[in-house]
């Protein structure tokens, strides 16, 4: 990876940080702010692993059709099937936590998807490395 895309990357666990800490909130807001968090991980992610594929700009926050355009170019990016099967309520929460806080996202949801998320994002080539220790 560059390290523009190291940087990148720094951003998506950024995200996943704010979902770890709030997907069990007992406040709603704060669940909310999970769900959206989750979907900019899962969006960024997919963006960061089609530019290591040499699919350079990606642009969009739905998640089916970010999906379907590496499909259409033939890049395997390697989506978990969870994500794909989710992909339209994952998108909703992009919108719905910000401008609709009457929705509800169940925790168990933000939860599951998170768990995929964090382990599609250390596979491939976004696999954070040892650095070698200088002596």
């Amino acid at each position: 990876m560059t390290r523009d895309q190291r940087l990148f990357k720094m951003v998506i666990k950024s995200d996943l940080k704010i979902v770890e800490n709030n997907w069990n909130s007992e406040s709603k807001t704060d669940r909310m702010m999970a769900a959206y968090h989750c979907q900019q991980a899962i969006e960024k992610t997919i963006k960061l692993k089609a530019e290591l594929q040499g699919l350079d700009y990606l642009w969009g926050h739905d998640i089916r059709e970010l999906i379907k355009e590496c499909d259409k170019k033939g890049i395997d990016i390697g989506v978990p099937d969870y994500i794909r099967k989710k992909d339209n309520t994952i998108t909703r929460w992009e919108a719905d936590g910000r401008y609709y806080p009457r929705k509800m996202v169940r925790r168990d949801l933000i939860k599951a998807v998170y768990d995929v998320e964090v382990e599609w994002l250390e596979s491939g080539g976004t696999k954070d490395r040892a650095r070698k220790k200088k002596d």
